[in-house]
């Protein structure tokens, strides 16, 4: 069966562990903190990347900081996809004695001040928002794509097809307000006008009657930013209403979730992703999901199938955030000397790199604390219920179309 539920009886909602024995100093907790109960699939990629790095180092006899050994463990918080609720998760796992905490995000710019009185990291991989990092707080970093950089190429690649006036349609988060103010100050920087700006609540069970202005008006596009059940409810109730204007997304629409919830609306949608191989690299990332399906439970079903019948695999694109995040506290806390959180393990942070599951270089810049250089997002769309490079756009151009049928992988 499918790997994406397949973690459930590895690490526990509350709590987990892929130590694989203590070393002479004992484990170090590495805390998880993912909306398990909101957010399924982000959960599993996080849990997936992260319990897959952690076996990997404790196999090959853990890590060395200062006079002994240490292996590394995992504690599993599940914060619903609610700010407070993370924040207070984060809270509890720094009082827990957690070296770091690799999260969905969503309540890092809460616990963000908390972590750096304790020395703790935070490693957001699934919030792209834009005043998340940039100093604005220092022990918080993102492995992942941000909103700004999002914002950015996706704009470039409406205006490239020259749009005259889009619309943008958003749900009421601090994430999707952030992207939906974004896009309005680029799509003009590109001759393209901003039409309707709706914001609908991420809860509404219906979204048709808000709809409404766009369809009334003059529109060539529509961008949709939001959750992915989210973005899946606007597809379906536009394409319900007979809309045939192309709609493009943020790196939430490539979650199988938008796919199975939005079915044949899904078709065509175009979206944000960071690319999957690196230039200097074309089988490290292959080679990373092989060794993810072997240690978790088999690739990722994606819950779809295709016109053929054939079962569609998710790709590992966003697993190997959380993998290489491990292995960067790993590096921090050898260059630090210390096995505990502080001052000096967050200095370390910015002056730590290791090679990524994909072959890229990974570490993070010192002034922005990012790890995903805007240069790697590329433009993909849906087809098929599979979602592959786009042919025009630049780097979207010169990447590889993933095969995504599940029983070819093996």
């Amino acid at each position: 069966m499918a790997a994406l539920g397949a973690l459930a009886a590895t690490l526990s909602g509350c709590g987990g562990s892929a130590d694989g024995g203590a070393g002479s100093g004992g484990s170090l907790v590495i805390a998880l903190n993912v909306p398990r109960s909101s957010d399924r699939p982000v959960a599993d990629t996080i849990t997936r990347g992260a319990d897959l790095a952690v076996k990997a180092i404790n196999a090959a006899g853990g890590i060395e900081v200062g006079d002994a050994t240490y292996t590394l463990s995992l504690k599993t918080y599940d914060d619903g996809g609610d700010p407070q609720r993370a924040a207070a998760n984060d809270q509890t796992a720094i009082d827990a004695g957690a070296v770091a905490i690799i999260e969905d995000g969503v309540g890092a710019a809460i616990s963000g001040p908390r972590g750096q009185a304790a020395g703790v990291p935070e490693i957001a991989t699934a919030n792209g928002l834009s005043s998340l990092t940039g100093g604005a707080h220092p022990s918080v970093f993102r492995l992942g794509i941000g909103n700004d950089a999002a914002a950015s190429v996706l704009a470039t690649y409406v205006g490239s097809h020259k749009r005259g006036t889009v619309a943008i349609v958003h749900d009421d988060t601090a994430d999707g307000r952030d992207a939906a103010s974004l896009l309005a100050q680029d799509l003009p920087t590109v001759s393209v006008s901003v039409g309707p700006n709706v914001e609908i609540a991420a809860a509404a069970p219906a979204v048709d009657a808000p709809l409404t202005a766009i369809s009334q008006a003059r529109v060539s596009a529509v961008i949709v930013w939001g959750g992915d059940a989210f973005v899946a409810r606007v597809l379906t109730a536009a394409r319900s209403a007979g809309s045939a204007l192309p709609f493009y997304t943020g790196p939430s629409g490539e979650s199988p979730v938008v796919r199975q919830l939005a079915g044949g609306a899904a078709e065509g949608l175009y979206l944000v992703a960071a690319r999957m191989t690196s230039e200097s690299d074309a089988e490290g990332f292959g080679k990373f999901e092989h060794r993810l399906a072997a240690a978790e439970g088999g690739p990722i079903d994606a819950g779809v199938k295709n016109a053929a019948g054939e079962e569609i695999r998710q790709p590992a694109d966003t697993d190997f955030y959380a993998y290489d995040a491990v292995r960067l506290v790993a590096e921090a806390l050898k260059k630090s000397a210390t096995p505990r959180a502080g001052k000096p393990l967050l200095d370390a942070f910015t002056s730590v790199s290791v090679t990524s599951a994909n072959g890229d270089h990974r570490g993070f810049r010192p002034d922005t604390h990012e790890g995903i250089a805007d240069g790697d997002l590329y433009i993909a769309q849906i087809h098929d219920n599979q979602f592959q490079p786009v042919k025009d756009e630049p780097l979207s151009a010169t990447l590889p179309e993933a095969d995504e049928i599940l029983a070819d992988f093996h």
